[in-house]
């Protein structure tokens, strides 16, 4: 496709040394990808935005929809170009399906100074940002420039992320002895980062993984990978999802970080494991009591046996910590766990904007920490 072509050429010229772009512009873009994590829709719907001017100059991208007088599908031109461009080379910061699903990019506002103040954009000075740019493409012709500094800042910061994926894998030739005691510490105060729900669901996915080679109940089933874990892309049953080979659910994990078990978790698992072929489902959690209270826990366990005579499906409430402990008696080699959930947070790493730099950077300090005798 054409539009293609001209994303990968100029993506190519904004790797050259001699590439020239206003201040105001850089310093725009600037403040998008410094915000990118929890922003990438607008960067996307932005690359768009500035790709249909190029091959439709006469086209008002700030009029975004179809049902705009004057408008165009600016969510087909995201879903069937921009979005595959980003799986390809900035996979990290790419949308699922598309940036124009999102509650800040799919409301029916134009993206004007004026009634772009409207969007559901939290942070003032991305908004800011956002619309200052698409002015300037509309208005001044920047539109190249405009992708030329977000490929170039997109470069940079994907050069920064592989270095310190390459120091935290580096840090991983310790040779400390290692026992559960140890294993759970060091998750515990990985876990305790801020921002850090997807941790524990990487923690259990690792053990899973160790889990359906070596224990019989896991014979012929399929450890489904890891779902990106925000609502807007969620999809299937579970955080960690167990299938048989014939295509059906067997085993579900559903994990809350901080969140304390009550009735209303296990009615949405009973809702969820309804007329399905669900066996074992887990609820688990960061909490530190687990439960939200004594007596929660105790009407918990007595649905939870209710549950099974009705349904035969095995629900089990717990902690994320007493399970991984139970979990990792199953485990031969400690060593070998630490380095899969390593190899599995870079990896998250490298395809969601879940995991942080923080959470790599700490994670290194912990496996140092225990880098004795080396």
């Amino acid at each position: 496709m054409k539009e293609t072509t001209i994303l990968e050429n100029i993506l190519k010229k904004s790797t050259k040394k001699n590439v020239k772009i206003n201040q105001t512009t850089s310093d725009n873009v600037r403040t998008l990808v410094k915000h990118i994590g929890s922003n990438k829709s607008l960067v996307s719907a932005l690359v768009t935005s500035c790709l249909k001017k190029i091959i439709d100059p006469s086209q008002d991208i700030r009029l975004h929809r179809t049902d705009f007088n004057g408008g165009y599908s600016a969510r087909s031109l995201d879903t069937n170009v921009t979005v595959p461009f980003f799986k390809l080379h900035f996979p990290k910061y790419a949308n699922k399906e598309s940036a124009f699903l999102t509650l800040a990019t799919r409301e029916r506002i134009k993206w004007t100074i004026q009634e772009g103040e409207g969007l559901k954009i939290r942070n003032k000075e991305v908004k800011s940002a956002f619309l200052q740019l698409l002015d300037l493409v509309e208005n001044k012709g920047k539109s190249e420039e405009c992708l030329l500094s977000i490929f170039k800042e997109l470069t940079l910061l994907s050069e920064k992320e592989t270095l310190i994926f390459d120091e935290t894998i580096t840090a991983l030739g310790f040779s400390n002895v290692l026992n559960i005691n140890k294993v759970i510490d060091m998750l515990v105060t990985h876990f305790s980062l801020k921002l850090s729900s997807r941790l524990p669901v990487i923690a259990i996915y690792t053990i899973y993984q160790e889990l359906i080679k070596n224990v019989k109940r896991y014979n012929g089933k399929i450890l489904k990978p890891l779902n990106v874990h925000t609502s807007a892309d969620k999809h299937g049953y579970g955080d960690v999802e167990i299938w048989n080979k014939n295509n059906t659910p067997f085993e579900m994990v559903e994990i809350k970080h901080n969140i304390a078990i009550d009735r209303n978790l296990i009615f949405d698992v009973v809702k969820k494991s309804k007329n399905t072929t669900i066996k074992r489902y887990y609820v688990l959690t960061t909490f530190t009591d687990s439960f939200l209270s004594k007596n929660e826990e105790l009407y918990i366990n007595n649905f939870i046996l209710k549950i099974k005579q009705d349904t035969d499906i095995d629900v089990i409430a717990n902690g994320i910590i007493p399970s991984l402990k139970y979990y990792l008696r199953f485990i031969d080699d400690y060593k070998a766990f630490i380095k899969s959930y390593t190899k599995n947070l870079i990896a998250d790493a490298k395809n969601s904007t879940e995991i942080k730099d923080f959470h790599l950077t700490t994670w290194q300090e912990i496996l140092k920490k225990n880098n004795i005798d080396k």
